[in-house]
């Protein structure tokens, strides 16, 4: 048990790598705060969507946290891991709260009853709650009161925590607006009064003061490594956003609230690649347990109970990550179109880069958790090798360029081998963006793609001039999360490629291998089974046909959706057809109604619905007459395989995750509207 509780880490000791990457961390905040504080009052233009951008962020960030560290308050039973968890949804919430009271976001003065003074204090008891219930977690810890794991359900525990702090925000938000009277003045228009200085000076004291104490409390775990990283970037954002500043929409407003957001990420992260870690090390004891027969069979059935759960919590949590991250990079893509100035334009990119990010390291852990469950979306065809390899290439010629690393023009290969197009792009898309990032400066990359004489395999090869591979770590190169000691390094990645690669590559019936020198480079080949050329489709349509004249896109879309936020940004979207109206239900008997009303020339639906679900809604429509030749598209964020195959068999035209592309959602309005919808008729569902 005391291994066990050793991998976690809020009881993991803090090593050599972790305390130097917490010190750059630190180091280099120090360094942009010292180059931002002389122009913290410098006046910037207001952004109106900053604040419910950059709050939404920190409130889905908070609460995944606040959920990941509850989880582990359930397996250690540590009362200064429940308080720290505590302090992370107090953040969520009191969030929320001061996004609702901000001045001119909902409301002239904002909701709640908010008066002048109702953000200014929200904000300072946000920032003077944490702190202290991070003092509280620092003085918690003992070393042996986690000797034994208690017994007892941790729901009860649990569940008062979030009472409490319910509790607590609410009775703060109550002071600060209804009871508002009864606070001091600390903002008059839009600047401070001399009694700011005393509040801010006191909460700032107390980021300082957790710090301190978090310092003193030895041993140090990375847990507690990483939070005084958090509590000196509150430091600075307390410094930029309420002390240097002169004003809202000022520089020291906007790089303040941007070192909070850096700080909420910091502990999200270094959980996300501890809970990575713990499910390769699950792997490997899986592997130890197959090594008699007794033990492998409960281990079997350990593994399938394990895997359903998974799969449900897969499934779960796709849903509820891709939601927000919906709203997040779909109104990024907006700004980032509409933007006209060019700080905003360069704040919309960032936003999507870090939400594109998150993104693609859920799909990657989907990825695996599918492949390993047996359920891989694999769809084999015979694909032309060097048209992909020629299309990849295309994709990563900006990153080469800025490492001066040499890519071949085209690779000549008139070979089509058996595989998923788009996966096999996936695939190469890893491969040759790790020769480049792990290549040296100015070297080069060669791609070869042969067939051996007599033989029905195809080998794609992948030589880079770099480094290379140390053979006693071979073994470990496609291990999840491992990669291979380079997270000391400024390259960036996840330990999730290579893994994913494999995975992908076997599920096409081929495999990888790995040659590698020391100082000379690396090469990776890809033995996949050659295929047979596909016979060529005649065109449609006799040559006395002539070509239809494109018409602007015009008709009717009805959008099923019971979260607002998602049909505020489908509206926006829709905006950019001057000929497409929208119709939008939140739920799916209405829904019926409306189709049958209306004849829309294209109908989006959401599954998860308050009243009935979505794939009865998409029953229903075609069962009915009047609406079965209305072509329904799903937009949902459940990407489970298993449910996205089952509604395309049941007559969905295509199947859309969350979050979308918005200009493949508008080729996909320009496909269905441009033409005139054909009058209803009663026959087969034409797919």
């Amino acid at each position: 048990m005391a291994d066990e509780r050793r991998v976690f880490l809020s009881t993991l000791p803090a090593g050599r790598g972790e305390r130097r990457l917490a010190l750059a961390v630190v180091l280099v905040s120090t360094v942009i705060f010292i180059t931002a504080a002389p122009f913290a009052k410098v006046r910037l233009a207001p952004v109106p969507t900053f604040i419910p951008i950059y709050e939404s962020i920190l409130v889905v960030t908070d609460l995944i946290t606040a959920l990941l560290l509850f989880g582990q308050f359930s397996f250690l039973r540590s009362r200064a891991l429940l308080v720290l968890a505590s302090g992370y949804l107090f953040t969520a919430l009191i969030t929320v709260a001061h996004a609702l009271t901000f001045p001119g976001l909902f409301a002239p003065t904002g909701l709640l009853g908010a008066g002048p003074q109702s953000t200014a204090w929200l904000y300072m008891f946000w920032h003077g709650g944490f702190p202290l219930l991070v003092i509280a977690y620092a003085l918690l810890k003992d070393e042996r009161g986690e000797a034994s794991r208690p017994r007892g359900r941790a729901r009860v525990p649990i569940l008062a925590s979030v009472g409490a702090i319910v509790a607590v925000v609410g009775g703060l938000s109550a002071l600060a607006t209804a009871g508002q009277r009864v606070l001091p003045p600390i903002i008059q228009g839009n600047q401070g009064t001399p009694l700011l200085v005393v509040v801010v000076g006191s909460v700032w004291a107390l980021s300082l003061l957790a710090l301190v104490i978090l310092w003193r409390r030895r041993p140090h775990s990375v847990l507690d490594l990483w939070l005084m990283v958090v509590m000196c970037a509150w430091l600075f954002d307390i410094a930029l956003a309420a002390i240097l500043n002169a004003s809202r929409f000022d520089l020291g407003f906007y790089a303040g609230r941007i070192y909070g957001l850096l700080a909420a990420s910091f502990v999200l992260m270094v959980l996300l690649i501890e809970n990575g870690r713990l499910y390769a090390r699950l792997v490997g004891a899986n592997t130890e347990l197959a090594a008699e027969v007794d033990e492998r069979r409960r281990a079997e059935t350990a593994a399938e109970a394990a895997n359903r759960a998974k799969s449900e919590f897969l499934s779960r949590m796709s849903h509820e990550l891709r939601t927000p991250l919906n709203a997040i990079l779909g109104f990024g893509q907006l700004l980032e179109m509409g933007g006209d100035a060019g700080r905003d334009r360069e704040s919309a990119q960032h936003i999507l880069k870090a939400g594109r990010h998150l993104l693609a390291l859920i799909n990657e852990v989907l990825d695996i958790a599918r492949i390993e469950a047996g359920q891989p979306s694999i769809s084999l065809e015979p694909v032309l090798a060097g048209e992909v390899i020629g299309a990849t290439l295309d994709l990563l010629r900006p990153q080469a360029a800025t490492r001066h690393v040499q890519l071949p023009e085209t690779v000549a290969a008139g070979v089509y081998v058996m595989a998923d197009r788009q996966r096999l792009q996936q695939v190469l898309l890893n491969l040759l963006s790790n020769a480049i990032k792990y290549n040296h400066e100015g070297g080069a990359v060669r791609v070869s793609c042969l067939t051996e004489d007599g033989s029905a395999r195809v080998r794609i090869a992948i030589c880079d001039t770099g480094p290379g591979i140390a053979p006693e770590m071979l073994p470990r190169l496609f291990t999840p999360f491992d990669r291979l000691d380079a997270e000391s390094t400024a390259i960036e990645g996840t330990g999730l490629g290579l893994a994913l690669s494999k995975r992908l590559v076997e599920a096409m019936g081929g495999t990888i291998i790995v040659e590698s020198r020391l100082g000379e480079g690396t090469t990776f080949g890809i033995d996949i089974a050659a295929a047979e050329a596909p016979a060529a489709h005649e065109a449609r349509g006799g040559p006395g046909e002539a070509a239809t004249a494109p018409r602007a896109t015009r008709g009717k879309i009805l959008y099923v959706e019971d979260n607002v936020a998602n049909i505020q940004l489908l509206q926006r979207i829709v905006s950019r057809r001057p000929g497409v109206s929208l119709l939008a239900t939140m739920q799916g008997r209405p829904a019926l109604d409306l189709a049958r009303a209306h004849r829309p020339g294209l109908i989006l639906l959401d599954l998860h619905l308050p009243d009935v679900p979505g794939d009865e809604v998409l029953a229903r429509l075609l069962e009915d007459p009047e609406t079965r030749d209305i072509p329904v598209v799903i937009l949902s964020a459940d990407a489970t395989p298993v449910r996205i195959e089952r509604l395309l068999t049941q007559g969905a035209r295509s199947y859309l995750t969350k979050p979308f592309d918005v200009a493949e959602l508008l080729a996909l309005f320009d496909a269905h509207l441009t033409h005139e919808t054909p009058p209803a008729r009663v026959g087969d569902f034409p797919r």
